[in-house]
């Protein structure tokens, strides 16, 4: 009954996000996601969540994380000069799981016309600082929620700020079956420029699936992501964990209801807790992207603090 309930609730939560969805998509760049693991799987990836990289995926991922992680990602969109890049930390206290992150997109070189002539270049930036809180509920479900500041610079003298938040939702059906759902922005968040003018950054909305095979060493996920009320891409994504310290990644994104695809692969290598990452995204119209990530786990990579000690017998 407890699993009914909560899987009643995600469907609210996907119901009532696409319900007061609207606005116009600024930081559009965002909404790709972050980390080369998860682009690698196609974006498919709001079941799966268990890195660094859940406070943007689903926040309610950071619940299943035990310990203190570091993560960083840069990457240069489509090879048009738009960088994007994310750093990050995460940890866990008592029942929750903590998250505090950057991210960060910029567009180069853009040159302004003013009348009628070529005026100086100039550089557009967009950050958002990430605040992420996730705990478990009722031992059947993970729940977690972000606070979002944003701030934009267009370069030639204007700057915005504004808030958004996020309210994601996980559950397991077994060992096999997990659930994810990730309201992004819910309901559009304002961003307010100095001069006076708004601009919304559009909420996003994301239900996925995640079919855990082999212990959790081969992932089959899938995703399905709504604006408003018109249904959105479609993620599909494999994880295949070779061996503890080599995985192979690949997906697929299903864009313009059904019309055009993206292809994406990756891999990743971990040693002694230090995660490399790399995914190579093909878009036929926008470009190809290469993205590069790290995460390290300071657990695993100085050695567990909670190791047992031996004692020692004495007379």
């Amino acid at each position: 009954m407890k699993k009914i309930g909560v899987l009643t609730l995600a469907l609210l939560l996907v119901a009532s996000a696409v319900a007061f969805a609207d606005g116009i998509n600024a930081f559009s760049a965002f909404k790709n996601g972050i980390g080369a693991r998860a682009l690698a799987m196609g974006g498919a990836f709001v079941a799966v969540c268990n890195d660094s990289t859940a406070m943007v995926w689903n926040p309610a991922g950071l619940a299943q994380l035990d310990d203190t992680r570091l993560a960083g990602m840069s990457t240069n969109l489509y090879g048009l000069d738009i960088t994007h890049q994310f750093v990050g930390a995460t940890t866990s206290f008592a029942n929750l799981g903590i998250g505090l992150g950057w991210e960060r997109a910029a567009i180069d070189g853009q040159i302004a016309e003013v009348g009628g002539e070529l005026g100086e270049a100039f550089t557009w930036v967009e950050n958002a600082i990430i605040g992420s809180l996730a705990t478990n509920v009722m031992d059947v479900a993970m729940a977690g929620a972000n606070v979002k500041y944003y701030m934009a610079d267009n370069g030639v003298g204007g700057t915005a700020t504004g808030f958004g938040f996020d309210l994601g939702l996980l559950v397991s059906l077994g060992d096999t079956f997990v659930i994810g759902v990730n309201a992004m922005d819910l309901a559009g968040s304002t961003i307010e420029w100095d001069s006076g003018a708004t601009d919304i950054v559009s909420g996003m909305y994301k239900a996925g699936l995640a079919l855990m095979l082999a212990e959790g060493r081969a992932i089959v996920a899938a995703d399905i992501d709504f604006g408003g009320s018109d249904l959105g891409d479609v993620h599909i994504g494999f994880d295949f964990q070779m061996i503890d310290e080599l995985a192979l990644r690949a997906g697929v994104i299903m864009v313009d209801n059904f019309t055009g695809s993206i292809i994406t692969v990756g891999g990743g290598v971990d040693v002694s807790g230090l995660g490399l990452d790399v995914a190579y995204v093909v878009d036929g119209n926008l470009g190809n992207t290469i993205v590069v990530s790290a995460e390290l786990s300071l657990g695993s990579f100085f050695g567990s603090e909670d190791e047992p000690v031996e004692e020692v017998e004495t007379e």
